[in-house]
């Protein structure tokens, strides 16, 4: 084998893996049942009162948002299965990684739905910020292994690709209706 070769497949093994299976139909069905409850706050809430000035002020508008808020659940599927399978490197990054199997079908879904419903100029943008995106999730959640060179950067990368493809999962869905 020659030198470039066995550096290559050096670096690709110490590269961290990604999850591309399907998520089942049970992590699907946590982050469904979160969003559908936001949708159900939100339809309750009425008209959003007003905030008190200052730091204190912004905490407890922030909490009183929350149940209001698709961005609140994120994380939901991380929560529950790092309490059941433990804070290891493996156990979380393997819990980042199924949420964010899910959060990556729910964006390739509201992508598909957006393009399907915009006019050309849209369209061409959506994909222009979509590869956008993509490069920088991709350098950003490379930063921990930069950063950390060692077992800890599996899930704080884990959680960095799952945090961001849910966002834009979001944003996306946003421009879908």
């Amino acid at each position: 084998m020659t030198r470039a070769a066995f550096l290559c497949l050096a670096v690709l093994a110490a590269a961290p893996a990604r999850a591309y299976d399907a998520p089942s139909k049970e992590d699907v069905g946590a982050v469904a049942a979160c969003l559908t409850l936001v949708r159900e706050n939100q339809k309750k809430a009425g008209v959003e009162k007003e905030e008190t000035p200052g730091p204190a002020g912004r905490l407890a508008a922030a909490a009183r948002s929350a149940p209001l808020d698709p961005t609140s659940c994120v994380g939901v599927l991380v929560t529950a299965c790092t309490q059941k399978e433990g804070t290891s490197n493996g156990a979380q990054s393997g819990c980042a990684e199924r949420e964010g199997a899910v959060w990556d079908q729910r964006l390739n879904a509201a992508y598909r739905r957006a393009l399907d419903h915009m006019e050309k100029e849209g369209a061409d943008n959506l994909r222009k910020t979509q590869r956008a995106w993509i490069a920088l999730r991709d350098v950003r959640c490379q930063q921990a292994w930069a950063a950390y060179h060692g077992s800890m950067a599996g899930p704080i990368q884990a959680w960095c690709e799952m945090e961001l493809t849910a966002r834009q999962a979001l944003w996306v869905d946003s421009w879908s209706e």
